[in-house]
């Protein structure tokens, strides 16, 4: 992957367009009868459709529709997959923080120890 501005605005057009397919698969998985779901949804398909004409038409992209959404896909998951050992490494150290620090002395637990 390229560190140049078309690579950071490819990256960030999948990812957007990744968000976006992931919303509208929450929105139709969660339904409720109370919701008004349909405007959610037009808007969440006329979102994607600026983002797809976005990236064909500002990046020059030779792709059609379907070859557009399935490299979007697999560039968003890469960039997950990319990021991931950072997101480990802060769970590793929040855990490690956690597990080390003293507990605060608990008059309760005292109370119950004299018993």
């Amino acid at each position: 992957m390229s560190l140049g501005i078309h690579g950071i605005l490819d990256s960030t057009l999948s990812g957007f367009i990744f968000i976006l397919l992931l919303f509208s698969i929450h929105l139709i998985c969660s339904y409720h009868p109370y919701h008004r779901i349909i405007p959610l949804l037009m808007v969440n398909i006329l979102f994607i459709l600026l983002t797809f004409l976005f990236y064909l038409y500002i990046l020059n992209s030779e792709l059609n529709l379907l070859n557009l959404l399935t490299e979007s896909m697999a560039l968003s998951i890469y960039s997950i997959l990319l990021i991931s050992p950072f997101f480990c490494i802060l769970i590793t150290f929040s855990i490690l923080k956690l597990f080390l620090r003293k507990r605060p002395d608990d008059p309760l637990l005292k109370l119950l120890d004299t018993i």
